[in-house]
């Protein structure tokens, strides 16, 4: 067999091949022989058709490519086998010459893995900001314990304040006409901006029970109703009731209440798992710093078609979330705001690229594998998360595909965290006290926690 190799742009292989005309013949015969099997011609057994008849039954030119499909994958293998390629797509046959007789020629190309330029990844000092439990956070822990359990009582008719729950039926209209769907009776309400339309509650505030009273508010550009996004809407509202939240005394038997012996030890519970957390989340911060240190030593030119591909599955994965949310994937893509998410996606595709080529080039400098027992937490989980029945592997081909993909994800997911927990013990992680959160940070926040779901 001959072969060229060409390389083009950054990670383009370009493969030519001529393979002798009897190993080609070889496996056109056998592509014969197979469609015999599969073929039901009269007046022979199935097998038995000679090479002529089943030519005439399904045209040369459709035996041709069914033995391309089974000798091209073999000849491609060994290419790449041969010349040790680290290839990171599926071979894409470009061109053929297949003439029966003579040799056959082709033409096929496939991505293999840019090359990477370690800097240094070893002994790296990073300083990470430390995250810190503030001083009220076991009042605030105890404080959302008792939101959680409180009641709603209804009080003495007065005019609603914020912070109120109103019990409400109301019917929406626009352009002076009933919404479809926009009549709702028996609806409970917390009295909080943020919470409903822009502006709703806000109007709210004051109304008494038993008295209508109309509230004007616009739907949202991005509203998952199309028909409705950015309209103006009357609501034409009853107040029924007004209700207020009343927690519960953080006391002793509070305490018991939730399985604890006393307010001490509910406490200490409270305290362990606030510290548990806060440990992990600096575990988590010191990961991605030298992570993100040692990908910034780096150098590599990273294919735009790697890029591609990878804003392309977290755009299948925000789709799935949007649909899952009642909202048309079209509406959404021809929303404003998706130019500005699209952008946004691109560029955490372009991370997530960099940095598997980065830490996949550390793997192999240090020659790293993962035995199956290291992945078998891994894929516990997946199995668990995913609810793949694995008593039935064997028997369902589905399920064992799904096994398989799952497996080889449980396999990534180890490696990965092997080589960050190498980079980690190889560095020196200095805690920083965290930056002190400036006034325009908590605006920004605010306004963000103030938009509609």
């Amino acid at each position: 067999m001959k072969k060229t190799l060409e390389k083009e742009g950054n990670n383009i292989i370009k493969v030519g091949l001529e393979i002798e005309a009897d190993r080609a013949m070889k496996a056109y015969e056998v592509a014969c022989r197979q469609m015999s099997h599969r073929l039901n011609i009269p007046g022979f057994r199935r097998g038995k058709a000679p090479r002529n008849i089943v030519e005439r039954a399904v045209g040369v030119d459709y035996l041709k490519r069914e033995a391309l499909e089974n000798l091209v994958p073999e000849v491609l293998g060994q290419v790449i086998q041969d010349e040790k390629l680290d290839i990171i797509t599926e071979p894409q046959l470009e061109s053929y010459e297949f003439e029966l007789g003579s040799p056959l020629k082709l033409n096929a190309s496939f991505e293999v893995r840019p090359e990477v330029n370690l800097g240094n990844y070893r002994g790296l000092k990073v300083d990470v900001p430390e995250a810190k439990l503030p001083g009220d956070a076991i009042d605030r822990a105890l404080n959302n314990l008792a939101e959680a359990r409180s009641t709603l009582q209804a009080v003495d008719p007065r005019p609603i304040q914020q912070g109120d729950t109103a019990l409400l039926d109301f019917e929406c209209f626009v352009d002076g006409q009933l919404v479809p769907d926009g009549k709702a009776e028996g609806v409970l309400l917390e009295v909080k901006e943020g919470n409903f339309l822009p502006g709703f509650c806000d109007q709210l505030v004051g109304k008494e029970p038993g008295k209508e009273a109309n509230i004007t508010a616009r739907f949202p550009d991005n509203y998952r109703k199309t028909e409705l996004a950015g309209k103006e809407a009357v609501f034409k509202v009853n107040v029924k009731e007004i209700r207020t939240r009343v927690l519960p005394e953080i006391n002793e038997d509070f305490a018991k209440s939730i399985n604890q012996e006393s307010l001490e030890t509910l406490k200490n519970a409270l305290t362990e798992r606030m510290e548990m957390e806060i440990k992990q989340e600096n575990e988590a911060r010191s990961q991605k710093a030298i992570v993100d240190a040692v990908v910034a030593n780096a150098n590599v030119q990273i294919p735009d078609s790697m890029i591609e591909r990878e804003t392309n599955l977290l755009l299948q994965h925000l789709k799935r979330m949007v649909e899952d949310n009642g909202r048309s994937w079209e509406a959404f893509v021809n929303a404003k705001e998706y130019v500005d998410i699209f952008k946004e996606k691109k560029e955490e595709a372009k991370t997530r690229v960099l940095t598997s080529l980065v830490l996949g080039a550390i793997v192999r400098a240090e020659n790293m594998t993962v035995a199956e027992e290291e992945a078998a937490p891994y894929l516990a989980e997946l199995i668990s998360r995913y609810n793949v029945p694995v008593e039935r592997v064997r028997q369902d081909e589905g399920v064992r595909r799904a096994f398989e993909t799952l497996s080889r994800q449980a396999m990534e997911e180890a490696l990965t965290r092997k080589v960050v927990d190498f980079l980690l013990a190889q560095s020196e992680i200095n805690y920083v006290p965290e930056p002190e959160k400036t006034e325009e940070t908590e605006e920004t926040k605010t306004e963000e926690a103030s938009q509609p779901a």
